[in-house]
């Protein structure tokens, strides 16, 4: 399958430093639309309040955009603008979204705010919404002029597209009266009648309603000259030649009058039934007496709502933020993994340690059996980002004495982790380790010990699809979840030389640790479009260490005695430590896409403090810091308590 994006795992909710203040669905579109009407009325050409307007579509466009005006002419002498705004996606492949926000002409009063103050409104705050956002595919945003005579804007743009361009094109959505009428409608192109497939972005946009529960229609068909589900009569229709899916998004009622869609309601404050080029009722005043103070509210809210995660949908923003959100989950679940098989080693440490600072007769077997919990906090020594990390486990281990020089063990011990990830995501593993040990020392200062080891660990993983405007509403927070099983097995061998002082020893430590771990594939749960679909990942992890370590056993009183230990290491990593990239299968498309795990350090250090108390001759606890440190991804450390009973 085709590869063609690598996503970064940071990508996903952009956010820039600029822009408008803090503001909620409808809320940006409403002030548009106020100051259209308000500042702009008779916006036709050639007058200083089109210009006025050209104005400030093109500044609120400004968000993330790069901007420009196109000049068309008609009829020899007539001349108007269109303001265009765009995007640039990862592909070449571009939507456009457009309204037209002239009035008609010759009317100088005439505020215009069904049509179209209304469409051009939620049309801007559709471009604010996504301004900044990662885009798969490109987005134009086109703030047509004149189309009260005769869709002129749109025809020019139209005329002037290339053939690249015009193969480029995905689609059109086109937004027109959206308040006067008693529903909200979505209606596909007249070109779907003979094409049925191009009128998939009415149906999406009906799938979408049905999901946020906004009511949406679509024309019945009882006028046999409107068929069912098309619509027509604004710029959406200069596109129609082009074979690509137009969408009409408008507020009528298509079961009025001569069944057209021209009668918008039945409402008998509005006389006539339609607020069209008329100055005495397409206006604030007028329409907020007959249709109430929520109606402009409400509808720039729902079409701001039901077309922004339409365009996101359309331009795969949402793939994209998902693809980047699974990347940090598998990221995720390879640490922890890591994290999983380093409290084994650690573990085995603490016995080795315990080994070395007593005395042991030969042919005797001893042991313990325990639990212990860690804490990874997001804060404090860690770089910010790293998730919180929390793990607790119970274990058993023994080892017997085989000579004078060698001990010989064996451990088994079950993990419980979870690792919080952003917006309420999370990665829960259930681990069960095994492992086999062996200590090389006869008393003298030289030392040698090994391990084998294996687990198995059960996820079970939620994440979440958050993309929230600059400064704006949340236009997307999906949950998904899924479960898999994950499999390890390594072995490792360490040495070093102990140089006594009293109660304490310390001296140089090396190490070689080889691990291979194995995550299986599997798919998301949820039947949504940004659920995706795992590979399998095999990786390998050979890690090189070098330090310096102390440790020791001093008694306190007759039963009690404290054995306090530390290190520092500088690591080299030999393989792949983990993976640096992973495909990601989007369901809602079936394409397969690269994330972005992030550059693995071949080298950074790890240091360690600690200490084990033996209260009674039998009951011991210990505490135990763990950090990262010197890593291109920041600092990590881990906190660790437990309690142990010897036998």
């Amino acid at each position: 399958m085709l590869k063609p994006l690598s996503v970064a795992v940071a990508l996903g909710c952009a956010m820039l430093s600029g822009g408008a203040g803090a503001y909620e669905y409808g809320e940006y579109a409403e002030d548009t639309l106020e100051r259209l009407i308000t500042d702009y009325p008779g916006r036709y050409r050639g007058t200083a309040n089109f210009a006025g307007a050209a104005d400030l579509i093109q500044s609120r466009l400004g968000f993330g955009y790069t901007t420009r005006r196109q000049d068309f002419t008609w009829a020899g002498n007539r001349s108007s603008q269109n303001v265009i705004a765009s995007a640039p996606g990862l592909n070449s492949t571009y939507v456009v979204l457009g309204a037209h926000f002239d009035t008609y002409f010759g009317r100088p009063t005439l505020q215009g705010l069904d049509d179209n103050a209304s469409g051009a409104a939620v049309m801007v705050e559709i471009a604010r919404n996504l301004g900044g956002i990662a885009l798969e595919n490109g987005l134009e945003v086109v703030g047509f002029g004149a189309e009260e005579e005769g869709l002129r804007g749109s025809r020019a743009y139209v005329a002037s597209l290339s053939d690249s361009q015009r193969a480029n094109l995905l689609g059109m959505i086109n937004l027109d009266s959206l308040v006067t009428g008693d529903k909200m409608y979505a209606h596909a192109g007249s070109n779907s009648v003979a094409n049925p497939a191009l009128g998939a972005y009415r149906d999406q946009l009906l799938r979408i309603a049905s999901e946020l529960n906004i009511p949406l229609f679509t024309n019945p068909g009882l006028d046999p000259a409107y068929p069912a589900g098309t619509g027509c009569c604004s710029d959406g229709e200069s596109f129609n030649g082009l074979n690509k899916p137009v969408l009409f998004i408008e507020a009528t009622n298509w079961e009025l009058g001569d069944l057209d869609g021209y009668q918008q309601t039945d409402n008998p404050l509005i006389p006539g039934g339609s607020t069209w080029h008329d100055p005495a009722e397409d206006n604030k005043t007028v329409l907020t007496n007959a249709l109430g103070e929520e109606r402009i509210a409400q509808r720039m809210r729902d079409f701001s709502r039901l077309l922004t995660r339409l365009v996101l949908e359309l331009t795969n923003a949402d793939l994209l933020a998902s693809t980047a959100s699974g990347g940090a989950l598998t990221r995720q679940m390879e640490d922890q993994l890591q994290r999983q098989h380093q409290a084994m080693t650690r573990l085995h440490d603490r016995r080795w340690l315990s080994l070395l600072d007593s005395t042991r007769a030969v042919g005797t077997f001893e042991g313990d059996v325990g639990v212990e919990g860690e804490v990874s906090p997001d804060s404090g020594f860690d770089a910010p980002g790293n998730p919180e990390a929390k793990r607790i486990g119970v274990y058993a281990l023994g080892d017997y004495r085989l000579s004078e020089a060698l001990t010989l063990g064996a451990s088994l011990s079950f993990q419980r982790s979870r690792d919080s990830l952003d917006h309420g995501g999370r990665i829960e593993g259930d681990a069960w380790q095994v492992g086999a040990f062996a200590l090389l020392n006869d008393g003298g200062p030289q030392w040698l010990a090994g391990e084998l080891s294996a687990g198995h660990t059960r996820f079970d993983t939620h994440r979440s699809v958050f993309i929230q405007a600059n400064g704006g509403p949340v236009l997307l927070d999906q949950r998904l979840s899924g479960d898999t099983s994950a499999t390890f097995w390594g072995a490792r061998v360490e040495g070093g030389y102990d140089f006594s002082f009293g109660e304490l020893k310390t001296g140089p430590v090396a190490g070689l640790d080889y691990v291979h771990y194995r995550i299986d594939d599997f798919n998301e749960d949820e039947a949504l479009r940004t659920a995706l679909g795992y590979e399998k990942q095999n990786y390998d992890a050979l890690e090189a260490s070098l330090g310096w370590r102390v440790h020791g056993s001093v008694k306190l009183g007759t039963a009690m005695q404290v054995r306090p230990y530390a290190s520092v290491r500088w690591v080299r990593e030999l393989a792949d430590g983990r993976l640096d990239e992973i495909d990601l299968t989007s369901q809602g498309d079936g394409r397969v896409r690269v994330a972005d795990l992030g550059e693995v350090d071949k080298d950074f250090g790890r240091a360690q403090l600690g200490a084990q108390l033996m209260v009674t001759e039998h009951l011991g606890v210990f505490a135990e810091a763990n950090s990262r440190f010197a890593h291109k991804e920041g600092n990590q450390a881990g906190y660790s308590l437990g309690v142990q009973w010897q036998f």
